[in-house]
């Protein structure tokens, strides 16, 4: 029964795979899709195709990127796509080890809230708009801190519970503080901005949380760097004093199975699933490597993955964490679209609109 439960999910996440790398190929690049599902039908197993379908989709994922030139819908879309992946590959995981079942559902429920949030909220304003998101850096900074103070419930100061559910403010809220007050130097919104990082850190200074101090503090030091700005370069440090401050009072926490470690549990199961998990939860960070705009974006959730490795956070998107899986949606909203404001800005190869050029992949899979 259960293995016949197994099979079950590999067509489904098969299937689902070459869904959406279709769609990302769009009608004009119907041949190519054809192609790639042939040779996912030829597939001498199951797992064989679901790598092959793995391959497809990075593939789709590349040449949709490559031709998102005038502006951040495409990339938007990709992200959030990439997100779904993600968090399927986490709960298809969660199914087959014999996780709780209401892991699976917390999880596929912050997803599809998450998204129909960001298709139904007016995020192209945030993009157009620096000063908007500035001061909704600052609402964020306020409602982290106004919750830590007050509102906590009793897990701890940076759990809030709304009805039957309890969410972590820092993992849901500080990725998207971070890209909001992403603002020029010289913006007439960068008070709004530092303060909102300003009551982010002293949130995450009461709540004696070395780990996302330090990750405030290098997101801010390389955002100095880039931008020149000793504002920011000073707060990097005050970050950095705060987390050595607090780590002599923190303890690291105790591993949960499917949240903490997913990717290390999943490499003990089988190579095969802990590759399958390693590159669900990279595969969000793709963006990054092809568009300006979203390498803050990259930065700080590169960052988060790479914490968790330890265990010192949940692993986002496919460990049980319905807090990172909305956070990182919510995070989507705030990448800016500079190219409005400076056309050409962005590197992009060359694509003609009607080129029958072929995406590359391998037959491995593992592109």
């Amino acid at each position: 029964m259960r293995l016949h439960a197994t099979s079950w999910a590999l067509v489904f996440a098969r299937r689902l795979l070459m869904l959406m790398a279709r769609r990302l190929l769009g009608a004009q690049q119907s041949d190519w899709a054809r192609a790639m599902q042939a040779e996912v039908a030829a597939a001498g197993s199951e797992r064989e195709a679901l790598c092959f379908a793995w391959g497809c989709l990075w593939a789709a994922l590349n040449h949709a990127l490559a031709g998102a030139r005038g502006g951040l819908a495409q990339v938007h879309h990709v992200g959030v796509l990439s997100c779904v992946v993600a968090v399927l590959a986490g709960c298809a995981y969660m199914h087959s080890a014999g996780a709780p079942g209401h892991y699976m559902w917390m999880n596929l429920l912050s997803m599809v809230f998450a998204v129909a949030t960001f298709y139904l909220l007016p995020h192209w304003r945030l993009q157009a708009d620096e000063g908007l998101r500035a001061r909704l850096a600052f609402a964020l900074g306020a409602l982290m801190l106004v919750a830590a103070v007050g509102l906590a419930s009793t897990e701890g100061p940076a759990w809030l519970r709304v009805g039957p559910v309890t969410l972590n403010l820092p993992w849901l809220l500080l990725p998207a503080l971070l890209l909001a007050s992403d603002v020029q130097p010289r913006s007439a919104a960068r008070s709004w901005a530092m303060g909102g990082l300003l009551m982010a850190c002293s949130t995450l200074a009461l709540q004696a949380d070395p780990v996302l101090l330090g990750l405030v503090a290098a997101v801010l030091a390389a955002r100095a760097w880039r931008q020149r700005d000793m504002a920011s370069a000073l707060l990097a440090l005050a970050a950095s004093g705060m987390a050595a401050c607090v780590t002599p009072s923190w303890q690291g926490p105790h591993a949960l199975a499917f949240v903490d470690r997913v990717v290390h549990r999943g490499f003990n199961q089988s190579e095969l699933v802990g590759l399958g998990l390693l590159l669900a939860q990279l595969m969000p960070l793709s963006i990054a490597l092809q568009h300006r705009q979203a390498r803050q974006h990259g930065l700080v959730w590169g960052l988060l993955v790479v914490l968790s490795l330890p265990g010192w956070l949940p692993s986002p998107l496919v460990g049980f964490a319905g807090s990172f899986i909305v956070g990182y949606v919510l995070s989507l909203m705030f990448l800016g679209n500079d190219f409005q404001l400076h056309p050409g800005a962005g590197h992009w190869p060359a694509v003609a609109p009607d080129s029958q050029v072929p995406p590359t992949w391998r037959r491995s899979g593992l592109t």
